[in-house]
């Protein structure tokens, strides 16, 4: 039977680790030699959680609504390529020949994301009435073939890029806390300045009306 260290140990485990590397490696030093296991867990959930909530702490502050939205590059599920630098921020960084930029709207989704099968539609009629903003949905760690997959059951019209190993979605603090695991959905809109406008997780029925009226307060503000 454990003891009550080891027992301990397993709850800290559970706690500490936010994500599948850390879990693997406090499992593999709580599997060894038992008289030094407790030792050397205790020092591996110190530098954890060390390591961890300052790192987390600063991931939070970079996506406050006013501040710059960071750049990023994605390929579509059409093959397409998308730099953001092209739409939103300095007309400096646009290709040669475009000057247009826009305001845009992001939602992080999956395929297996209840809450975003609810959001889509709203997304897509949002898109329909305001033509001059650019709508995006950023699907996070799935590859093509099971998109597609579910495409062929619920087709989406809004363009899709395809964040396979979720380093945008990193940048844009989609994961909960620095978990491992992404809140779904996540709805993020940019102006034409580059700047976040609005930032929310989750979806709610009502929320399109919320969503709405930040989309026109975004285009007021940028058409001045």
């Amino acid at each position: 039977m454990f003891d009550l260290q080891v027992r301990v140990s397993l709850y800290l485990i559970v706690k500490v680790c936010k994500s599948l590397d850390e879990f693997l490696i406090a499992v593999f030093v709580f599997t060894q030699p038992r008289k030094r296991s407790v030792k050397r867990l205790s020092f591996v959930l110190f530098i954890l959680s060390v390591s961890f909530y300052p790192a987390n702490a600063q991931k939070d502050t970079l996506l406050e609504i006013g501040s710059p939205a960071p750049n990023f590059f994605l390929k579509g599920l059409d093959g397409s390529e998308f730099f953001s630098r092209d739409f939103y921020g300095d007309t400096r960084n646009m290709p040669k020949g475009r000057k247009e930029r826009n305001d845009m709207v992001f939602s992080f989704f999956a395929t297996w994301c209840v809450p975003c099968r609810k959001e889509i539609p709203e997304l897509e009629a949002l898109s329909e009435k305001y033509t001059d903003v650019k709508f995006y949905l950023i699907n996070v760690a799935e590859n093509k073939e099971k998109i597609n997959d579910y495409l062929a059951k619920t087709p989406i019209r809004l363009p899709i890029l395809l964040d396979i190993y979720g380093k945008v979605s990193e940048k844009f603090n989609v994961k909960d806390g620095g978990n491992a695991l992404a809140v779904l959905p996540t709805l993020v809109m940019i102006n034409k300045e580059g700047i976040i406008h609005f930032y929310k997780k989750g979806y709610v029925e009502g929320d399109e009306k919320k969503m709405e009226g930040e989309i026109l307060k975004m285009l007021n503000a940028t058409s001045r």
